[in-house]
């Protein structure tokens, strides 16, 4: 017998985009979304499970590069690569009912957002953070504008980050300048914002073929260093304050002098930093690590930095 009728379409699962650059404020809005996904299984996407501050109450399990929360919601870690991450999505059961993909914060998020063409799947919207505090200057810098600008047009919402560390009359001029520099591009700012709010914004940007592989923009250079030795917590933020301005980045885990049995985070963005406590430490390897990043074609003025460095902090591959 033939159903009287169209047919239903399958259901398909919406996939939302989450990029900004270095530092925009990414990591705290994922955090945000998992805290309030009471019931919703979402999963969400991203380069690596440090990046994402999830209490360790809250995992269920930890599968390869899965980590089950206890809240129903999935972390997949991006390193195996796009296609393999969609197809992981695609068969679990029960299905998700929202996909978050991080992007590199020094990546492009209009091409990533093809991947909601993957069957079962449908596009959902581009948010891109704009920490108010940088975002001019990054936009018109020297190393990093063109990186900035591509993120900030491939935006179907912007989202106006770090409000707290401004006044008001900064937010609004940052608002004005984007709404002149992107025209079209609705923004708002991110404080007070109900973050179940942005998983239902539609798309609004052109079609675009899907990328092969999604990885951080090779132009940016990296450096993985450890300590062994316990870390001064004044001297190393001095240290910071002495970077370079091609240096754009800095995140990682301290062992300092003043709490030597926890784990101190630090994240540096130009000359701002914040630091926070990580908890106890989870297994006998206490060395404190640190990423640094810098702009692209700065490759020798990051070298000279870990020179400089050395021989207290090694470089690792």
């Amino acid at each position: 017998m033939t159903p009287e009728g169209p047919l239903e379409p399958p259901s398909t699962v919406p996939v939302t985009v989450l990029g900004g650059y270095l530092g925009a404020g990414k990591t705290t809005l994922i955090n945000r979304i998992l805290a309030r996904a009471s019931g919703e299984r979402i999963v969400v996407v991203v380069n690596d499970f440090g990046a994402v501050n999830i209490d360790a109450e809250l995992i269920r399990s930890r599968d390869g590069n899965t980590l089950e929360l206890a809240n129903g919601c999935i972390c997949c870690d991006l390193s195996g690569g796009m296609p393999a991450v969609m197809s992981q999505i695609a068969a679990m059961t029960p299905a998700p009912q929202q996909v978050l993909i991080e992007v590199s914060g020094v990546g492009d998020p209009g091409p990533v957002a093809a991947w909601g063409d993957h069957p079962g799947f449908r596009r959902g919207g581009v948010l891109v953070c704009a920490d108010v505090e940088t975002i001019q200057d990054r936009a018109h810098g020297k190393w990093v504008a063109d990186t900035v600008m591509h993120q900030l047009h491939s935006a179907d919402l912007l989202l106006l980050t770090k409000t707290d560390l401004v006044d008001a009359e900064q937010t609004d001029a940052v608002g004005a300048w984007l709404h002149t520099t992107v025209p079209g591009i609705p923004v708002l700012p991110l404080h007070g914002l109900d973050p179940a709010v942005l998983l239902d914004i539609a798309p609004g940007r052109p079609d675009t073929a899907a990328p092969e592989h999604h990885q951080p923009h090779p132009d940016h250079a990296t450096a993985l260093l450890t300590c062994a030795d316990l870390v001064d917590r004044e001297a190393f933020g001095a240290r910071l304050d002495n970077l370079p301005e091609a240096v754009v980045r800095c995140k990682g885990v301290l062992r300092t002098t003043d709490s030597p049995d926890r784990r101190t985070i630090v994240h540096a963005v130009g000359r701002r930093q914040s630091w926070e406590d990580g908890g106890s430490w989870s297994s006998t390897d206490h060395a404190s690590r640190i990423v640094l990043i810098a702009a692209p074609g700065s490759g020798e003025v990051l070298a000279d930095v870990v020179r400089e460095w050395a021989p207290t902090w090694s470089p690792t591959t």
